[in-house]
């Protein structure tokens, strides 16, 4: 929780940058941080990307990514703005796992943490409410969140505007990987109910929610994007509400449930750097490959409609 209300109060602010947030990072242990300013058409953010090592350099490396359209809507709205808290728990996550290294309990692998700040990012109609509106196109942010040296990749979003999840908290998505929606990993839903003492609650999705943006179809939100960028698997972990709020609306983020996704996304970090929870089952894998092929097209913009 401290690293979540501090996260919180350091995006809240109209002039916060990515080396600010670096500094600060560095200034808790040992972690590699790069921050990669980005400006062009008239929108600009600050990437940022922060390798914690691990114990294990053989290990499999978790890829931790914030997603967010950004951190603010200014100067539409002033303020933190709901679709943060994407940058917020991946930073909170990056912290702790920092703090605990300090301490004595290095993270079992090297972990990949990326997202971006952008305090001035725009917005865009949506049913049932508004979204934000992300810097630069889909593909360009994934050539900066997605690194090819991500084994698995945790994708964390805000995940509020939405009818599916009625319910305060945190749910987590089914797998997709390579065009496949996969089953969620039982040991998941179990550290799901470790950390938030309840029922794990899980979002669904359809298939076109793992495709591009660029096709123009409906999506739940952005959280699957990196699956497009990526062959390795990716799960959801969704910030969710009872009702439907605007990703640009201020005064949404909600701390406690910051900080559950927070314990969550380092506790699943932990268990796959030890090699004791798999993404997907490798055998069902390998049985779908042969018995249906490749769907690895839906990761592409497809044909013209």
């Amino acid at each position: 929780m401290k690293h979540v209300s501090t996260m919180i109060e350091m995006l809240s602010s109209a002039y916060v940058t990515g080396e600010q947030v670096a500094e600060s990072l560095r200034s808790l242990g040992d972690c590699t941080v790069n921050v990669t300013h980005v400006a062009h058409d008239g929108a600009e953010t600050d990437f940022i990307s922060i390798e914690i090592p691990g114990q294990d350099e053989s290990a499999p490396r978790l890829g931790i990514i914030g997603r967010l359209g950004g951190i603010g809507a200014r100067p539409t709205v002033s303020g933190l703005v709901s679709d943060s808290d994407g940058a917020v728990v991946a930073l909170a996550s990056a912290a702790k796992m920092l703090d605990m290294a300090r301490n004595g309990d290095r993270m079992p692998a090297t972990v990949l943490i990326h997202t971006h700040i952008c305090p001035r990012a725009g917005t865009r109609p949506n049913h049932p409410v508004p979204f934000m509106r992300s810097p630069f196109p889909m593909r360009e942010m994934m050539s900066h969140e997605v690194s090819p040296r991500m084994d698995a990749i945790l994708s964390i979003d805000t995940s509020r505007g939405n009818r599916l999840v009625n319910q305060r908290g945190v749910a987590l998505t089914p797998v997709a990987m390579q065009g496949w929606l996969l089953p969620i990993p039982d040991m998941a839903l179990d550290v799901m109910g470790w950390v938030s003492g309840e029922l794990p609650v899980t979002l669904p999705l359809t298939t076109q929610d793992i495709t591009p943006y660029e096709n123009g179809l409906p999506h739940v939100n952005s959280i699957m994007q990196p699956t497009i960028a990526t062959p390795a698997p990716v799960m959801g972990v969704a910030l969710t509400a009872q009702t439907t709020v605007p990703g640009c609306a201020t005064g949404a983020t909600n701390a406690w449930d910051a900080d559950v996704a927070t314990r969550l996304c380092v506790e699943i970090a932990k268990l796959y750097g030890q090699r004791t929870l798999s993404f997907f089952n490798e055998a069902h894998w390998a049985q779908l490959q042969a018995r249906y092929g490749s769907l690895a097209h839906l990761q592409t913009v497809g044909k013209p409609a």
